[in-house]
């Protein structure tokens, strides 16, 4: 494991009301994307990470599970998450 691994963590959370997604990375160069993928790999959102930290609206998805891709230079992060309301 390299020493700054810890730098890049993804966290993707759910919020309460299922209308939203927190998501916690630290973009390692000024062109980091995003995904949000279905389980089939088809691309449903995308945009760009400029933060440390942001809130992404989810409330136009369906119940389903999806996955959050990040696009960071030569890094790929990804995490699951589910939707239910």
């Amino acid at each position: 494991m390299h020493l700054f691994a810890f730098l890049n963590r993804l966290k993707v959370q759910v919020s309460d009301d299922q209308r939203y997604i927190d998501v916690a990375y630290t973009p390692g160069s000024p062109d980091a994307l995003y995904d949000i993928c279905d389980v089939n790999g088809r691309i449903i959102k995308t945009g760009k990470i400029n933060r440390d930290s942001m809130r992404v609206a989810v409330s136009d998805l369906l119940n389903s599970a999806y996955v959050f891709l990040v696009l960071d230079g030569d890094r790929i992060r990804t995490q699951r998450f589910t939707i239910h309301r």
